[in-house]
């Protein structure tokens, strides 16, 4: 079994496609937690308003308070960092996935073009389009049949 080392080139092979789409992940991921904050927000401000009220210790009370969020956005900035580079990472993958057969069946369909009907897809396992290329190759068949009654 032979090991070789992967570029990133060989995983980027619809550059502008596979980012895109990490982007649109990205960003509605980002409309979700921007959502999230708010409502942390919002519910987080009217539960500094009750201890306020409930208490006369507002100076103190604020310094506890702005020491944890200040912990608090630490790790969230941490977390989202942490997040984009694996959202990126797995988008880049699967993208991978999907653009990789399309050109296995460009090379086939030239090769059929070119009167090669003996030419096979063969995609990786884990790749999309199984079926497809089941279907190109049965089609090369079918040439290939059709051009020996000739």
């Amino acid at each position: 079994m032979s090991s070789h080392k992967r570029k990133l080139s060989n995983f980027m092979l619809q550059p502008l496609l596979q980012i895109r789409l990490g982007l649109y992940n990205i960003l509605l991921s980002l409309a979700f937690c921007l959502a999230l904050v708010a409502i942390f927000y919002v519910n987080f401000n009217k539960f500094y308003d009750l201890v306020l009220e409930l208490t006369d210790l507002r100076e103190e009370v604020t310094d506890i308070l702005r020491s944890y969020v200040r912990g608090l956005v630490g790790w969230v900035a941490i977390g989202t960092t942490i997040y984009f580079f694996i959202t990126v990472s797995v988008s880049i993958f699967f993208t991978h996935r999907l653009v990789g057969p399309t050109y296995a069946f460009r090379r086939h369909i030239r090769e059929l073009k070119n009167g090669n009907y003996g030419s096979r897809v063969v995609l990786r396992k884990g790749d999309a389009f199984q079926e497809v290329a089941e279907d190109l190759n049965d089609l090369a068949v079918t040439l290939e049949q059709v051009r020996r009654r000739s």
